[in-house]
């Protein structure tokens, strides 16, 4: 299993890695392919895909297929706000997956039997290739947010059932959902909470067609584990160890995320 770090500062001319990336695992894209990022709130930016990350992604894949950028988000409208509010539409075909239609499909997993999924994911990500774009940062219960945990934003909304043995559910997910190239934005990370996320310049972007790979380095880079499994390949441009950062979920964090999935937002995507 390969996975590639490479180094990068700034969000100035990321097409650059991302070619890098596409020539590199040469992903077999159907003609048109779904781009996920990670959208979960529009009002903080250090907790969601950078947008000109995403921009680099999306002009780069239209080389090799027609990209559409889809994604759910925390509230019915985050995935709306953020597209308007970065200039998203002009580059892509973009889809509020928490407002399309929802089908339940068959997971036959150890924890997950079933879910309900939106109508472009079905169409376009269900048992296909597509391109999970996250954001390297912290979460409140899984410990980090990354490919694996991506998927959550093909689901229907409130996902209240994931919550119980989550990390065990988003295993079973990816039997549905198994992205063929995961590039995951760690330029500038994120601490202290997935909602309320503070910046940490971490100067990295990763990427592997393996998402477990992928997140296993990513991990380890924020230092979550303390040394990589046997089996993984890691091509970097500066010895691994040196672009190790700490992230931690902060007890803030912790707090915040509980207050902010009240009531109201529950009933906000019915």
């Amino acid at each position: 299993m390969r996975v590639h770090v490479f180094t990068k500062e700034n969000y100035e001319d990321v097409d650059t890695i991302i070619e890098k990336i596409f020539k590199i695992y040469k992903p077999k894209l159907n003609d048109v392919t779904i781009i996920k990022p990670n959208f979960v709130v529009s009002d903080n930016i250090w907790c969601i895909t950078h947008p000109e990350f995403v921009k680099s992604v999306i002009n780069v894949a239209k080389k090799y297929t027609k990209p559409i950028l889809a994604e759910g988000g925390y509230t019915k409208n985050s995935a709306d706000e953020v597209f308007d509010k970065y200039g998203l539409r002009e580059v892509a075909a973009c889809v509020n997956m928490n407002r399309e239609r929802f089908y339940k499909v068959e997971v036959k997993g150890k924890f997950l039997e079933n879910v309900k999924i939106s109508e472009t994911a079905l169409k376009h990500a269900y048992k296909k290739p597509f391109i999970s774009v996250p954001k390297m940062k912290v979460h409140t219960l899984t410990g980090v947010s990354l490919g694996i945990k991506n998927n959550i934003g093909f689901l229907k909304k409130p996902a209240l059932g994931m919550h119980r043995n989550i990390n065990e559910k988003l295993w079973d997910l990816l039997k549905i959902f198994n992205p063929c190239l995961t590039i995951v934005d760690g330029i500038v990370g994120g601490k202290g909470s997935e909602l309320n996320s503070k910046p940490v310049e971490h100067g990295v972007v990763v990427a592997s067609d393996n998402v477990v790979a992928c997140d296993l380095v990513c991990a380890y880079l924020m230092g979550f584990l303390d040394e990589l499994p046997d089996g993984i390949d890691v091509f970097s441009e500066k010895p691994i160890e040196e672009l190790k950062r700490t992230y931690k979920v902060s007890l803030f964090g912790k707090i915040y995320g509980v207050l902010k999935f009240d009531i109201r937002n529950i009933f906000s995507l019915r």
